[in-house]
């Protein structure tokens, strides 16, 4: 039995890419996820974004390597120049990008004719981070929720999905927020299941998850609300581009499991506090 073995009888709609400011009002009060078509057209500037696009615009790309359990964890990265991956890509397959493009983190070697636009949905105000995903196929994710919204873009390729709601929280063993070990490894947000082979028998409440399960395409969007755990799949070949930001409301918050991971995030800001301390006393 596998991950998508769990999928219940809800179906997730798909919508017109909306293009005005509370285009997605209804999904995101209600936290509930939605498949947006039509990218291309919403989005002009990512008509002809694809591998072959990136690979002769990018100098260099920043990649991580799969983990000994042949996951990818994003704990680690390293900047490889684009023939070096392009060679991943063709070869080993043993590297998967992650390159910012717009807000947190964005690399110098971008070239200034990259330009990213906001969908009018999401506020300039709450805005993160923007990333560009390359991967060779078979690539997975970790079953994990993130703390903010997150709009996927497939541009290449497609992955498949299956999407937890936040009320189902009890059911996908996260970490605890008093553990040590996922604070130092920074898996605040992840579950405790692998994924490629669920152990129901170690994680008994997970076999009684109703998931949402579908196909991500080539030209699609897929809007993952703050909370929602997720398991994604790319078939084969895959690029794609996504949004995260910030809008929750203080309800939200109050509830799992983003009330986990406030906790969590205030127990690794204690434990860079002791870092800084720590380190402060060793030079003196």
């Amino acid at each position: 039995m596998s991950l998508f073995d769990l999928s219940g009888q809800d179906t997730i709609d798909t919508i017109p890419f909306p293009t005005e400011k509370d285009g997605l009002a209804s999904y995101i009060r209600h936290r509930k996820p939605v498949l947006l078509s039509g990218v291309s057209e919403a989005l002009p500037f990512t008509r002809g974004w694809n591998y072959d696009y990136f690979r002769q615009s990018l100098k260099s790309i920043r990649i991580q390597r799969k983990s000994a359990d042949g996951i990818y964890h994003y704990l680690g990265f390293e900047r490889i120049p684009m023939p070096d991956f392009d060679e991943v890509m063709e070869t080993t397959h043993n590297g998967y990008a992650l390159e910012p493009l717009k807000g947190r983190g964005v690399s110098e070697d971008l070239p200034g004719d990259l330009s990213v636009s906001l969908p009018g949905f999401v506020p300039e105000s709450g805005f993160r981070v923007s990333n560009l995903y390359i991967g060779p196929g078979q690539n997975t994710s970790l079953l994990h929720y993130d703390e903010t919204h997150s709009l996927l873009m497939m541009l290449e390729g497609r992955k498949r999905f299956i999407l937890f709601s936040p009320e189902q929280s009890g059911s996908m063993y996260p970490y605890s927020p008093f553990s040590l070990r996922a604070l130092l490894e920074n898996r605040v947000v992840d579950s405790r299941v692998d994924c490629q082979n669920p152990d129901f028998s170690l994680y008994p409440k997970l076999k009684h998850a109703k998931g949402v399960t579908g196909w991500l395409e080539e030209g699609q969007a897929l809007f993952i609300p703050a909370g929602t755990w997720h398991f994604i799949e790319a078939e084969g070949r895959n690029v794609s581009v996504n949004y995260f930001w910030l809008q929750n409301r203080l309800s939200d918050w109050m509830q799992q499991p983003l009330l986990n991971f406030w906790i969590k995030r205030r127990a690794i800001d204690v434990l860079d506090q002791l870092r800084k301390v720590k380190h402060k006393l060793s030079a003196a």
